[in-house]
């Protein structure tokens, strides 16, 4: 009788695990944690340039070294997920500093990074040699 009601209280426990699904787990090896954004505007093309941040302990600490990706598509959206099936891995957008763009509104980026801390700017020249000299 004792077993029946651990057995019962255990598939109690595990029922809720079951309907609402075991979440997604992602290695940090295989986040892509992206520090600065350039969003391009030219034409009816839109670029995308991501500058992921990878820390790499070092002798004299923690160091950091960059990845840059550029795609081009017709939405953020689209050009997110390109860039993650080249890549292989999950794009991280919670810790963006900031966002280089020559559009004169970038609410699609805005409202998919659902941030109000962002530093914006507006660049006429190379957004790509503006996000790799920015640091925050």
């Amino acid at each position: 009788m004792k077993l029946l009601k651990h057995a019962l209280v255990l598939i109690l426990l595990l029922l809720p695990i079951f309907i609402f699904k075991i979440p997604n787990y992602v290695e940090l090896n295989d986040l892509a944690i992206i520090q600065g954004l350039g969003y391009s505007c030219e034409g009816g093309q839109r670029t995308l340039y991501l500058k992921e941040i990878i820390p790499i302990k070092g002798d004299a600490g923690l160091e950091y070294q960059y990845e840059y990706y550029k795609k081009q598509g017709k939405s953020f959206p689209t050009l997110i997920r390109k860039i993650e099936e080249n890549t292989k891995k999950k794009i991280y957008l919670s810790k963006v500093k900031f966002l280089v763009t020559n559009c004169d509104i970038s609410k699609d980026v805005l409202e998919k990074l659902k941030k109000e801390d962002i530093k914006i700017y507006h660049v006429e020249s190379n957004i790509e040699k503006k996000l790799k000299r920015k640091s925050s």
